[in-house]
């Protein structure tokens, strides 16, 4: 989470840091991924919207390997991530924070030790530094004070900004978000969402973030950071920031990849039927 901001000009002249192609998958029944093809630029976020069970999540773990296509590719900082050896996938996934749904965390640990927990497993790492790396990933997410605490202390929200936190802790490379608002009240989802964009605009992390809550999506799209004021502010009428973009999951088929101005103005049905 440390270094300047990258500029968006810098940011999306890299390679893709996440390149899916031709990805298809089934479970013993009809494909729940149909030919996939998209890719995240260095700087950018991907947000992956859709209705329950088109396979969004699904898609989202086939990113980061833990589920494995029948047919295609996904290359993950540019290594084929199903061709290469497991410890060298490790390697790469330790580059990737990840929300799952929920925010999974492990209610017999305290706040410290689910936030560092892939720090506590490398034993060349003190305490006394994943105590320190574990405060600044609570201070970026406002929880400073649950430290010591255990999940079932918690909120729903706070749960969810700590796995954010846990998400953060290795100073990651692309972040993973799976429905992060999902199940939480308007008012906590709008905080969520606004760390979200916090990461995006301090820090460049470039992402894909799973919804079907079409106003989280806006307003991602809509708003930025003011690290002056540590809030968020709307942008101008009419304006959307121009590295977040949109993919849209029909019956595990691709069918919408664009601008925040595309998708409402598409006219494919199912977009529409969505949107409105």
């Amino acid at each position: 989470m440390s270094g300047a901001p990258m500029s968006a000009p810098e940011a999306l002249s890299a390679s893709p840091v996440v390149d899916v192609c031709n990805v298809t998958l089934s479970f013993d029944g009809p494909p729940v991924l149909k030919d996939i093809n998209f890719s995240v630029a260095s700087g950018e976020t991907r947000i992956l919207l859709g209705p329950a069970g088109v396979g969004k999540s699904v898609l989202l773990k086939v990113v980061n390997g833990l589920i494995r296509p029948d047919q295609g590719s996904v290359l993950l900082f540019g290594e084929d991530i199903f061709s290469i050896p497991e410890e060298r996938l490790f390697a790469l996934r330790a580059r990737t924070g990840m929300v799952f749904q929920e925010g999974a965390l492990f209610d017999s640990l305290t706040v410290r030790d689910n936030v560092g927990y892939q720090l506590l497993q490398n034993r060349s790492i003190t305490d006394d530094e994943v105590d320190t790396r574990v405060h600044e990933a609570l201070s970026f997410v406002g929880l400073a004070e649950t430290f010591s605490m255990y999940p079932a202390s918690l909120s729903g929200g706070m749960k969810r900004r700590v796995a954010i936190a846990r998400a953060l802790i290795n100073n990651p490379e692309l972040i993973l978000y799976d429905s992060p608002t999902g199940g939480l009240d308007p008012v906590t989802s709008t905080n969520i969402i606004e760390l979200i964009m916090k990461e995006r605009d301090v820090h460049a992390t470039p992402s894909i973030m799973v919804t079907h809550r079409l106003q989280d999506a806006f307003m991602l799209c809509t708003h930025r950071f003011d690290a002056g004021t540590n809030s968020m502010v709307q942008l101008p009428t009419g304006q959307a920031d121009p590295h977040t973009t949109f993919l849209m999951l029909e019956e595990g088929k691709l069918i919408f990849d664009g601008s925040l101005h595309d998708l409402v103005h598409s006219d494919d049905a199912f977009v529409r039927e969505f949107i409105e």
